[in-house]
């Protein structure tokens, strides 16, 4: 599930000198942090709500290296946030896009990422992030995540994929909770949907809370659980109703 573009990474021979012109522009850097596993040194520089992402190799044989010693100084690849990075690097892998170093690993700032070769990217190389939730309040979700949302009056549970959030309420792709698994069913055999999703507005006056819908210890998050018995993601389902 895509919410945003999360960076543009841009490949740089001294991270220090080419600070200076991105501090010339006005943006602040985070900290510098040394990816070990990549031998490279990362600086992020906020921009609305994406960054800028500069990569200074720490070894010639470097992925970041290795590309700089044949293009040049440049941007390297482009970064999207997403949910539930293992089913969608699945589905991807499924559908003949080259995963490369086999799934997902260990990025910046204890998120999680995988990469797409350029081959399969039109010739750009592709990077899936899936960021590290500092809480589970609202104020940790974005459109596009998976959510669980608990209604009163009446009680209800609803769950679907947030579209929008404001203080005056949700709007979400979502189904009844009890109505799940009669869901995945019905797309499971190709059947057009007598129960299914639709897009409804929830008002804060209404929503007791609302969690992120995420794995577990060994239990699956419902999204997970869409995946494995559709072998499609929930919002390549809903992508294609709508």
């Amino acid at each position: 599930m895509i919410s945003k573009i999360n960076h543009i990474g841009i490949a740089v021979k001294r991270l220090d000198e080419r600070l200076r012109f991105w501090k010339a522009l006005g943006l602040i850097p985070g900290e510098t942090e040394d990816l070990a596993s990549e031998k490279v040194r990362v600086s992020f520089l906020p921009v609305g709500e994406s960054n800028v992402e500069l990569l200074e190799p720490t070894g010639a044989d470097s992925a970041v290296g290795r590309f700089i010693e044949k293009k040049g100084e440049g941007i390297h690849h482009i970064a999207l946030q997403v949910t539930e990075l293992d089913s969608l690097l699945e589905s991807l892998k499924s559908d003949g896009v080259e995963v490369l170093h086999g799934g997902a690993q260990p990025g910046a700032d204890g998120s999680r990422v995988g990469f797409l070769h350029p081959r399969s990217c039109g010739g750009v190389l592709v990077e899936l992030v899936e960021e590290q939730p500092s809480s589970t309040g609202s104020g940790s979700m974005a459109p596009g995540q998976a959510v669980l949302a608990y209604l009163k009056d009446p009680h209800e549970k609803i769950w679907g994929v947030l579209r929008s959030l404001d203080p005056s309420g949700i709007v979400l792709e979502g189904i009844d909770l009890g109505s799940f698994d009669d869901w995945i069913s019905q797309v499971e055999r190709g059947e057009e949907s007598v129960v299914g999703p639709s897009v409804v507005f929830l008002p804060m006056s209404r929503i007791e809370r609302i969690l992120l819908d995420r794995t577990s210890g060994d239990i699956p998050s419902l999204s997970e659980r869409f995946f494995r018995r559709v072998g499609r993601s929930v919002l390549q389902v809903l992508g294609g109703r709508s």
